[in-house]
């Protein structure tokens, strides 16, 4: 189901770009998986929030990026699975939160 969609400001998406941040830094930070990160990324796409989620992917992208030339807390392979997650929701026409949880 989509909800309804809320026009997005520039300061909308500004409050919502530092939300992803601090999601991601908050699981990365614990041995998480990302799931309140992906789950923030599965609700933008339900709210048909596209570029936030895209904006959110390139964020991990250079997250990445950073973690090839240092990663002392060992955040790339979490980072890595996030990004091909929210990837796969973004490319996926039905995101569903069934498939957010990472299998055994």
């Amino acid at each position: 189901m989509t909800t309804q969609r809320t026009p997005l400001t520039s300061e909308r998406r500004t409050f919502l770009a530092l939300k992803g941040r601090l999601l991601y830094g908050k699981y990365c930070g614990t041995d998480g998986q990302g799931i309140c990160a992906e789950n923030f990324a599965i609700y933008h796409l339900q709210r048909d929030e596209g570029e936030v989620v895209a904006e959110f992917l390139a964020f991990l992208e250079l997250q990445i990026a950073d973690l090839r030339r240092a990663d002392p807390e060992r955040r790339m392979a979490m980072t890595e699975s996030l990004a091909a997650r929210i990837r796969r929701h973004l490319e996926s026409a039905t995101p569903t939160p069934e498939d957010s949880w990472p299998g055994p």
